[in-house]
């Protein structure tokens, strides 16, 4: 430890103790003046009176101030309101002629290595006692002289040994207050490098899902055009890769979020059968490439409908399930689930059993740590980011559930996990967050599309136009605002916003809309965000910028339609 940084935490000592001293002080010197008032008779009364009233005020003024006076003239004062204590007891007993009133010196030496850890203060009250005292005895030939000598003298040593102890007390609380300091700025350091970390994911991610919106249109369109069997195989393949990309994207996306403490989970009613017979159906097409069997078990067969997050539980299982499935190459994974009701809830218990590669037991402890893998050869071999199963285990608890594994090398492994849900009938009206139907491929509406990216323009133009939806196309915030100013013949039902553009971005755009600078006519005109960041403080970002609605890039189709189906003209 640094001296500077000794001096500080003495000196944060000394400003603690000063005002609890004062009042002792105050308070005995009180007590000291009226005693000395009633009981004394003698001609010095009247000046022992006067020391102990001026020792008493001065603590009071000292007891009300010190909140007030640094820390270095606290120390100061300190030793001031000792030596007060000094002064009285040798004047005391130099009126008095008393040799017991050397006690009164005593008790100052030994108070003095109780308070100080300063070794010069300390070593100055030691020397003004006895330079008083020896004085005292030389002017007034005291009796048994010797005898208070060896008193003050041992007196002394036991001041001494509580100095030492006061001090290394002292030491021992700036050592643990620094260790604390430095425990802090490590806590701080490591959530300042926790969010540049997941700033930097979320960046990523947004800057990958920009061009990823090209491609993922661009092969939706073309998917809708006449195709010959090959093109109609090839445009297949590039989907796949591109949404196997886009899941790749979505598990950096939701392990931002997660770590920002952004993802939120639905309260949606569903059908627990339906559900997993669904979701089966989706993974069997994998499971049969590989000529897998994939079997679902369940002691529990009746229709069951529960309030939770499916998309969040379908994350969970398309997790679990891929990992299965592509860690197995022989025999198959069965799903076993059973539903049982405890108090108010539902616990959704559910075991998947594979006869894969197996997991060695030393893997196990860090397997749902974030971009852990098994085995560093797993990587080579079969892909991934080592963040699946990191997701998977922090979804399961933020659902209020819990999941374990269980696995032997070369013969499988068995996934378990319980989530919790509400019952149906417990659902409050507002918790399910159902969208309207999709639409039918022609829509009656006009739209002012603000992007400032060219592949991006042409995907929703044409997403946009095949729906027979009218379009006109703005390059940025300030081009946007220009053509609804001059939109005195064109009537725009609706505005799909980017936000992150040269010259006005989308937030400030939408504000200046809303503020009327478009003319009051369009300022109630729904406006929704056109964005490639997905996370939640983003989505609330554009509400409270005046958006009225939400997509991210890549469009979803499906979710454009709905979008669309809220502002279509009747």
């Amino acid at each position: 430890m640094s001296l500077s940084t000794k001096n500080k935490r003495v000196k944060s000592d000394s400003q603690a103790l000063l005002k609890p001293i004062a009042f002792a002080f105050f308070f005995l010197y009180l007590l000291l003046s009226l005693s000395h008032f009633f009981l004394l008779s003698e001609d010095f009364k009247w000046t022992l009176i006067s020391l102990s009233s001026l020792t008493m005020i001065v603590s009071f003024v000292l007891m009300r101030k010190a909140g007030n006076i640094s820390a270095d003239r606290q120390s100061f004062w300190i030793l001031i309101l000792l030596a007060f204590g000094t002064i009285n007891s040798v004047l005391h007993l130099w009126l008095s002629q008393l040799p017991e009133q050397t006690t009164n010196i005593f008790l100052v030496i030994i108070a003095s290595g109780i308070v100080f850890s300063n070794r010069a203060h300390w070593a100055f009250l030691i020397v003004l006692n006895w330079l008083g005292w020896i004085v005292v005895n030389l002017a007034v030939d005291m009796p048994m002289m010797m005898h208070f000598f060896f008193a003050l003298f041992m007196g002394t040593m036991l001041s001494w040994f509580a100095h030492l102890a006061r001090r290394t007390l002292v030491s021992k609380q700036a050592e643990l207050l620094q260790e604390r300091d430095i425990a802090v700025a490590h806590e701080q350091e490591a959530i300042a490098a926790n969010e540049a970390k997941s700033a930097f994911l979320a960046n990523m991610s947004h800057e990958i899902r920009t061009p990823m919106n090209g491609i993922i249109g661009m092969i939706e369109i073309i998917s809708r055009t006449n195709l010959n069997d090959d093109q109609k195989q090839f445009i297949a393949t590039a989907k796949r890769s591109a949404d196997s990309l886009l899941f790749v994207i979505n598990d950096i996306l939701d392990f931002s979020k997660i770590e920002a403490g952004e993802l939120r989970l639905e309260n949606v009613e569903f059908e627990i059968t339906h559900f997993m017979r669904d979701l089966v159906q989706e993974q069997k097409v994998l499971a049969d490439s590989k000529g897998l069997k994939l079997d679902l078990v369940t002691n529990n067969t009746k229709q069951l409908n529960v309030v939770g997050d499916p998309y969040r539980m379908k994350q969970v299982f398309n997790n679990l399930l891929s990992n299965a499935v592509k860690f197995t190459d022989r025999g198959g994974v069965t799903i076993k689930y059973d539903v049982v009701s405890i108090d108010d809830t539902l616990r959704f218990s559910t075991e998947i059993h594979d006869t894969g590669i197996g997991i060695c037991d030393s893997a196990i402890p860090s397997l749902f740590d974030s971009f852990s893998q098994a085995d560093t050869s797993t990587t080579r071999k079969f892909g991934g980011t080592g963040l699946g199963l990191a997701i998977t285990k922090q979804l399961c608890e933020l659902m209020g559930g819990d999941i374990a594994i269980e696995s032997t090398l070369g013969k499988g492994s068995i996934f378990k996990f319980t989530i919790p849900f509400k019952p149906a009938d417990q659902t409050e009206p507002g918790d399910s967050d159902e969208h309207p139907e999709a639409l039918q491929p022609v829509m009656n509406l006009s739209v002012l599309l603000v992007e400032d990216n060219d592949i991006n323009q042409e995907v929703m133009l044409a997403i946009l136009e095949n729906m027979g939806v009218n379009v006109g196309v703005a390059n940025d915030g300030l081009e946007a605002i220009d053509i609804l100013e001059a939109s005195d013949s064109t009537h725009y039902d609706l505005i799909f916003m980017d936000c992150q553009m040269p010259n006005l971005d989308g937030y400030e755009t939408t504000r200046r809309i809303r503020a009327g600078h478009t003319g009051e006519a369009l300022r109630q005109i729904p406006i929704v965000a056109l964005t490639a960041n997905a996370m939640d403080s983003e989505k609330q970002k554009c509400f409270d910028a005046g958006m009225n609605d939400y997509l991210t890039k890549p469009v979803d189709i499906e979710s454009l339609k709905n979008t669309l189906a809220l502002y279509q003209r009747n």
